[in-house]
């Protein structure tokens, strides 16, 4: 919000935008000030600010009647107009003497060529577009024709410009619709609508418009006039909507018969708006029957992105999806030589599976599409999901390079040799599938090609990724087949040691990352902890500990992290397990010595994940404090936020565990109490949580200030009980030296004669009064730059920069 000071400056500004003679600002300070304007406009309650600032209209004026205008100033002349203008009381005093019709028609400044800049033509129109917010501004627009040049400027060569005007014409006609319905219906065809003579001319004539863009021969054109009727289907309400449709109907058969490649995305997109309204529903306006045109016979390569885009739509009708799923199939069931498919494969898509790139792109589609009908559980009639995802498994193993003796098409098996993307599109679609249940039966089969993608050197790292992730979901599937873990212990685990001396980084930290959700989905499951711990996998993860790349050796801090807390639940397991003795010390030594950030942030979240678990404190003692200094002194915020995370973990557990209650304190709670700060003060938490509140990070300060709050709350709600004994030293450590400097002179009262240099000890309820949290906690929700970006410095910079300007001139004379 503008203050008294900040507004004093606006004159001057204003002055300063209207010299020609100037240098225009930057165009980041133009939208920055105009945006300062909606705010201040928007928290003015109904006060018009042309009323108190009369230094705006002369602005105004100025510029419009200037023949030597800056583009830039006219543009931004243009929008704040309209902004002024979006209140009746403000469209008043703008209209008071021909102001407003001087500013958007252009003839007053069009002469100059001003309107060859792009950037005027879309101040324009959204000078206008901030306007049309009462009757008045569209009666001001109906009545100075000047849809006539938003219908113009909707072809306009620069596409920004002409995606402006849609939206302006979209606005409009949605002004109008809301504007006049008399009981608010919107069901089709609703013939409720009473507008005004002008209004109906003006709605006539944008419909009109669109008619006749989708009839041109202009391709451009075209795709302007599609883009401005999805807009409409999607954005209008009745009658506008189906008055449309039953226009554009015709032109549109033609366009979709056409079979343009370059349009079918777009009317694709006109579609989709149409079958998310009440159109769909009725037989007359021949939505399903404009989709199955789009369809065709399948001959073309356009019909499968058609089929595609069909399937994702949410209320298609069943025949047409099922005809469009057909479509999907067909590339996926020729190649993989499906004997129902040989029938109706045609002579078109042979063609185009024996060429290379259109092959691949056929499968991609044919894949990704499947996947998202899966996603959807769609069920397949007349389709056996089994012999799709047959399909699916014998593609990825042709991609790399097995090649099945009954292949009819041999040049379509050279394309998929180590093709990447249909091996990670095939792999996405081979986990989506997991979702029918009747797949369970294929899974030596799945198991199996994925294990070979695992095994093999030349998989790529993000197949490999692609491989892992299908593999955890089909495990989670398969859970309760006794099979599982024999797959997993004989097979799985020893590709994955493998893999974790990958010379590839990725490979080796997709491996770890598997591992990890791998170990948390089975959590609970007595026999894969057994193995994962009885088997190299433990000593392998170790190992990976001393990885030369850093987010290799985060992703093993997180793994090891999960393979303690799975084995924390089987007793007989752990005591016979060195494997968390040994990560605490590796994790500790991270922590301490690692100069990447990525181990030592894993370090501490591990250790909340430990304690949030059911770990108890004592497994961890000796090294909590340990973990909260060195994260807390850590060059690293982001450490340090995981450290006050941490720390947060342990107040809540450390306080919440001692049954003390607000009220009737008796001495055994009390005592107790206590006990749980004092356990606190010993691992050095308030050390951390005071050190950290005056840290060179604003987030780290703003979570330290957060959690003493907490603590504040709780000491206060216990104020009855005697907190004399727990004191903390306030000399002799950064906290305490900001605590002196800053705080200490509001405690006059707690002096000795001595002096404040005696006061060496305070108890922790008086320091968290004597801290002035609320102040710092407001301070810091500020942004860091939160003067510079005030409206008064940037009107500063903007005078600063002109000043500036006449000294460079008076030096170069």
């Amino acid at each position: 919000m503008m203050d008294s000071d900040c507004l004093s400056l606006l004159p001057a500004v204003c002055l300063v935008l209207a010299d020609p003679k100037q240098s225009p600002p930057d165009d980041t300070s133009l939208e920055k000030l105009l945006d300062w304007f909606m705010e201040l406009h928007r928290q003015s309650n109904g006060q018009v600010l042309l009323q108190h600032h009369p230094c705006l209209r002369d602005f105004i004026s100025s510029v419009c009647t200037c023949k030597t205008t800056d583009p830039a100033i006219l543009s931004y002349t243009l929008k704040l107009t309209g902004l002024l203008a979006a209140t009746v009381q403000g469209f008043d005093l703008l209209e008071e003497g021909g102001l407003l019709v001087s500013v958007f028609e252009r003839e007053t400044w069009c002469a100059c060529d001003l309107w060859e800049d792009a950037s005027v033509r879309s101040g324009w129109l959204q000078g206008l577009l901030n306007m049309l917010e009462h009757q008045q501004a569209l009666d001001f627009i109906c009545g100075n024709g000047l849809i006539k040049v938003m219908l113009q400027l909707q072809n306009d060569r620069s596409l920004f410009v002409a995606c402006l005007a849609n939206q302006l014409l979209v606005h409009i006609l949605n002004f109008l619709t809301s504007s006049n319905v008399t009981n608010g219906s919107d069901a089709v065809g609703s013939k409720e609508l009473s507008l005004r003579p002008d209004w109906v001319s003006v709605s006539s004539e944008i419909m009109n418009a669109v008619v006749e863009t989708l009839s041109s021969e202009d391709q451009p054109q075209v795709l302007q006039g599609l883009r401005l009727l999805s807009l409409v289907l999607s954005q209008c309400g009745e009658p506008i909507r189906s008055m449309l449709w039953k226009d554009v109907l015709e032109p549109l058969k033609v366009l979709v018969n056409r079979g343009s490649e370059s349009l079918t995305q777009t009317l694709i997109t006109v579609l989709q708006a149409a079958v998310r309204t009440p159109l769909l529903s009725q037989s007359e306006y021949k939505v399903d029957v404009l989709l199955e045109a789009m369809l065709g016979d399948g001959n073309k390569k356009e019909c499968f992105q058609c089929a595609a885009l069909i399937v994702k739509l949410e209320k298609c009708p069943e025949v047409l999806k099922r005809k469009a799923t057909n479509i999907i199939l067909l590339p996926l069931q020729c190649v993989s030589t499906q004997p129902q498919a040989e029938e109706e494969i045609n002579v078109a898509l042979k063609e185009q599976l024996s060429q290379k790139a259109s092959c691949i792109s056929l499968l991609m589609q044919s894949l990704s599409s499947l996947a998202e009908l899966a996603h959807t559980k769609y069920l397949f009639e007349d389709i056996s999901i089994h012999s799709v995802t047959s399909s699916v498994v014998l593609l990825l193993r042709m991609c790399s390079g097995h090649c099945p003796s009954s292949l009819l098409h041999i040049n379509t098996f050279t394309h998929l040799i180590g093709c990447c993307k249909v091996q990670m599109c095939g792999l996405d679609t081979l986990r989506a599938l997991s979702v029918y249940e009747e797949n369970v039966d294929l899974r030596k089969d799945i198991f199996g090609v994925l294990l070979d993608y695992l095994q093999s050197p030349d998989s790529h790292a993000t197949v490999m990724k692609k491989t892992f992730q299908a593999i955890k979901r089909w495990i989670v599937v398969c859970l309760p087949f006794p099979d599982l873990l024999q797959f997993i212990s004989n097979d799985l685990f020893s590709v994955l040691e493998k893999r974790l001396c990958d010379l590839r980084w990725e490979v080796r930290d997709s491996t770890l990352e598997f591992i990890t959700q791998l170990t948390a989905a089975l959590n609970g499951n007595s026999g894969f902890t057994e193995a994962l711990h009885t088997s190299a996998m433990a000593s392998a993860l170790l190992s990976s500990l001393a990885d030369a790349e850093g987010y290799v050796k985060a992703s093993a801090v997180t793994a090891v992290g999960e393979a303690v807390i799975v084995s924390f639940h089987q007793t007989a397991l752990v005591n016979n397990s060195n494997l968390l003795e040994e990560a605490l010390v590796q994790m500790m030594s991270i922590l301490s010595q690692d100069t990447e950030g990525f181990p030592r942030r894993a370090v501490v979240k591990v250790f909340t994940s430990w304690l949030k678990g059911s770990h108890p404190e004592r497994v961890l003692d000796s090294s909590l404090s340990s973990v909260l200094s060195l994260g807390g002194n850590d060059f690293d915020w982001e450490v340090k936020m995981h450290t006050l995370e941490l720390a947060e973990v342990l107040m809540e557990k450390t306080l919440t565990s001692c049954p003390y209650a607000i009220q009737n304190f008796g001495s055994s709670k009390e005592m107790h109490f206590t006990q749980a700060l004092s356990r606190l003060k010993d691992y050095g938490l308030f050390d951390l949580l005071l050190n950290s509140l005056f840290d060179c990070d604003r987030p780290v300060c703003e979570k330290a200030c957060a959690l003493l709050v907490k603590l504040r709350t709780l000491t206060a709600e216990t104020a009855d009980m005697n907190h004399s004994t727990f004191v903390l030293n306030v000399c002799g450590n950064r906290w305490g030296d900001e605590v002196e400097r800053r705080y200490i002179n509001k405690a006059s009262d707690e002096r000795t004669d001595s002096g404040p240099n005696c006061i060496k000890d305070f108890s922790l309820p008086k320091i968290l009064q004597i801290l002035d949290l609320d102040d710092m906690k407001k301070m810091l929700t500020l942004s860091s730059d939160h003067v510079v970006n005030s409206p008064r410095s940037l009107m500063e910079d903007i005078l600063s920069a002109a000043q500036q300007c006449e000294e460079n001139i008076v030096d170069c004379y």
